[in-house]
């Protein structure tokens, strides 16, 4: 394998660690979300949504970072 081709496989590898901490938060955030307070409701959403998002940019192979770091 080339360097090339192992940062690729460890930046899809960090992509599933933040896929696990998106998916380990959600029962945690399921009682915020249903509160009526739109502060929890927020706060609830982003603790999900944002690890999930980095987790979909990872896992697709985060081009503009792999091109960064091979130019």
């Amino acid at each position: 394998m080339k360097p090339r081709d192992i940062f690729k496989l460890a930046v899809r590898v960090l992509g599933l660690v933040f896929l696990y901490h998106g998916l380990s938060a959600l029962p945690t955030v399921i009682p915020l979300i249903l509160t009526s307070a739109f502060g929890n409701f927020v706060i609830g959403v982003l603790m999900v949504v944002w690890p999930l998002a980095v987790a979909w940019w990872l896992i697709g192979g985060a081009p503009l970072l792999t091109c960064r770091a091979y130019p």
